[in-house]
């Protein structure tokens, strides 16, 4: 439904066949798979606890001595192998279907509208030549009153085609679109080479029974682009090309630093512009007075208009090379920060099958409910809650905020004392979810305010 929305506009009005849209659909469903597996392991947990819990099969198992994790076992080993699966998954399958999907969907963009002679509206689909017909049979093959503009010339209707009726159709191999045009004028303007000398143009009429025009349909066929444009985008690379990527960009930043200190350098050494100065002087600079007003005034008159010209020239080349060396670095830090998240990413949502698996396990075995109703409650609930963590995380990487490695492992740190807690709880048969207890806490704290306010009194 996201990919229906998000890239409906886009879809619609194309004339794209039924398997173009399901290949779409396909590759896009393949990018979600490391999405689904955690909701779905949180669910299955739940719902695989509640059913045990619900049927005391799980208060069996604990009263003749089996803990919890010993029963979770079975259910740890299919998780990690989830876990794995998602991780390969990210790793191999995603980045393939990703360049599928992007290229794929980047030729349906660049892709025309399909052909649509609509009554009395001005069609311009094939460019330069636009077309207006009035009226049209059920199979669009016979038309009536058709007006056509052809703007081959780049000089205006200068050229237009009148006709009674017409007959549109295809050729066998939808290749060419045939407009033959019967009972109709041509109006032409025979434009001089030089229009600024002259205003008066030639006019030509021609009356034809029967006139045709072959109109090229090859620009509103889908043309496959090479997908080697789009194979360097981090979403389409796995962890190995991730990793040398993110070694390049390092060292690339680690270069304009050297390169910044390299053209600063001769700026910045002060005995060579002692020396260079003092070649420039025409007398014995150890008669001068000790205390000098600056070291320029030393200089001629004719030469210190020269120096000050100079350090100005050399003072904006170093705040313009320094300049540019700073708005690269951002550039830098933000395609390291993309890379290291969608690096960091494919292990955490691996990572996250397993710590749903101890935040579902426990949360059946407390809620002692199974079925559809309290698991798939349950499982919305603490996945809303990772999906908005995890958004969040890559937001403020994005924005340099915080690592690509912390934003993206947020949602997992978090999370992770969460299920640690639940596990401990439900091997303790605490009862976590138990309304009677919260609202006997807060009764008693009332009960306890209240009496503090009647001493007082």
């Amino acid at each position: 439904m996201q990919f229906l929305w998000k890239y409906i506009d886009d879809i619609v009005g194309k004339g794209l066949e039924l398997s173009v849209i399901f290949e779409l659909l396909f590759y896009r469903s393949t990018a979600l798979v490391p999405m689904a597996l955690p909701i779905a392991v949180l669910i299955s947990s739940v719902m695989v606890m509640g059913n045990l819990a619900e049927r005391y099969e799980l208060a069996s198992m604990k009263s003749a001595g089996v803990p919890l994790l010993r029963i979770m076992a079975s259910l740890i080993v299919v998780a990690c192998f989830i876990c794995v699966a998602s991780f390969v998954s990210s790793d191999t399958l995603i980045p393939i279907s990703n360049l599928k999907f992007k290229s794929r969907l980047y030729d349906i963009r660049r892709q025309k509208p399909a052909l649509s002679l609509e009554e009395g509206v001005f069609n311009d689909d094939f460019g330069n030549t636009i077309i207006r017909i009035r009226e049209k049979s059920a199979d669009s093959r016979e038309l009536t009153d058709v007006l056509i503009y052809d703007h081959s010339s780049s000089k205006g209707n200068d050229n237009q085609f009148m006709a009674k009726s017409g007959q549109m159709y295809s050729t066998e191999d939808k290749r060419f679109l045939i407009m033959k045009l019967f009972d109709g004028h041509q109006y032409q303007e025979l434009a001089p080479s030089d229009t600024k000398k002259s205003q008066n143009f030639e006019h030509m009429r021609t009356s034809f029974k029967e006139w045709e025009k072959v109109y090229d349909l090859s620009e509103f066929n889908l043309n496959k682009t090479n997908e080697d444009l789009f194979k360097n985008h981090q979403s389409m690379l796995s962890i190995r090309q991730l990793t040398k990527v993110i070694d390049s960009l390092e060292l690339r930043k680690k270069e304009r630093k050297i390169q910044l200190n390299d053209h600063l350098k001769p700026f910045f050494h002060h005995r060579r512009q002692v020396d260079s100065l003092r070649a420039q002087l025409t007398f014995n600079v150890d008669s001068l007075p000790k205390t000098p007003k600056s070291f320029v005034s030393l200089l001629p008159e004719d030469k210190q208009k020269q120096s000050f010209n100079k350090a100005a020239a050399l003072a904006r080349n170093v705040k313009n090379y320094t300049r540019s060396v700073k708005s690269d670095m951002p550039k830098i830090d933000r395609q390291i920060a993309l890379h290291e998240i969608e690096f960091h990413q494919k292990f955490s949502l691996a990572a996250a099958c397993l710590i749903f698996l101890f935040i579902g396990a426990p949360m059946g075995a407390i809620v002692r409910k199974g079925g559809f109703g309290w698991p798939i409650l349950i499982a919305i609930v603490f996945f809303v809650f990772f999906i908005m963590l995890n958004i969040v995380g890559k937001k403020i990487a994005e924005e340099l905020v915080v690592s690509g490695a912390m934003g993206m492992w947020m949602s997992c740190l978090i999370l992770f004392p969460i299920g640690v807690f639940l596990t401990i709880k439900a091997m303790n048969d605490s009862k976590v979810l138990n309304i009677d207890v919260y609202t006997d806490f807060i009764r008693k704290f009332f009960n306890r305010f209240l009496k503090i306010e009647e001493k007082e009194v």
